[in-house]
């Protein structure tokens, strides 16, 4: 049984990279020992999905996702700051990538420059991790909420269990318009699943003020 494979994804949401690139992913997947389950639905064919990736401890999770993005073909839009996009050769893969510069110094101004430039394009995923990092947090970052409220779409659940060895393509989520209820949710969903470091999740509810959750992107 193949590792990973393109038809887990509708043909619009590919990207059509080189044949040796796909089978390299599907090769390290394989080396590995890891697998891709799950897929998601022809019925999202021709819109723009986030994807939300958690949980996320370890450089590892790093390694076998790019694995899976080339075993998919997955044409992806990533957050990425503008100032690394300013060396030529990594500025150019990373664009290749689906990397997007945002300027993080600009107040409220990611979501923005993100936004401004995902609509610009055809038929994408847009992955995020909500931890924004792999060091341990309290709150989960809520970009993704407002990014996909903004773009009127659902959120797919993609999960790294490194006791399975599995990066799963969930369900998909339907955000309630409540960021505080939907965090506790999704914290719940993603907890069935073991991350390389345990010792970095943070399970408690997170910080409440003024009613929602002041983690922001």
């Amino acid at each position: 049984m193949a590792s990973v494979s393109n038809k887990q994804i509708p043909q619009c949401f590919r990207a059509n990279r080189p044949k040796w690139l796909q089978w390299l992913g599907r090769a390290v997947l394989s080396i590995l020992g890891w697998k891709v389950s799950g897929k998601i639905s022809e019925e999202f064919t021709n819109q723009k999905l986030v994807v939300i990736v958690a949980p996320h401890t370890s450089n590892w999770d790093g390694i076998v996702g790019v694995a899976t993005l080339a075993g998919l073909d997955a044409k992806i839009s990533f957050i990425g700051k503008h100032t690394v996009f300013k060396y030529f050769a990594l500025g150019a893969f990373l664009r290749y990538m689906g990397g997007i510069p945002v300027d993080r110094s600009k107040p409220g101004g990611i979501i923005k420059d993100a936004l401004d430039q995902i609509k610009k394009i055809d038929c994408s995923l847009i992955a995020m991790a909500p931890e924004g990092t792999r060091s341990k947090v309290k709150d989960w970052k809520t970009g993704f909420l407002r990014i996909a409220k903004e773009l009127n779409t659902k959120i797919i659940l993609a999960s790294i269990d490194f006791s399975k060895k599995e990066i799963l393509l969930g369900k998909a989520f339907a955000p309630s318009g409540d960021n505080i209820k939907d965090i506790l949710d999704l914290k719940k969903y993603y907890s069935s699943f073991t991350p390389r470091h345990l010792s970095l999740i943070h399970i408690s509810e997170p910080t409440r003020r003024r009613g929602i959750s002041y983690a922001v992107i």
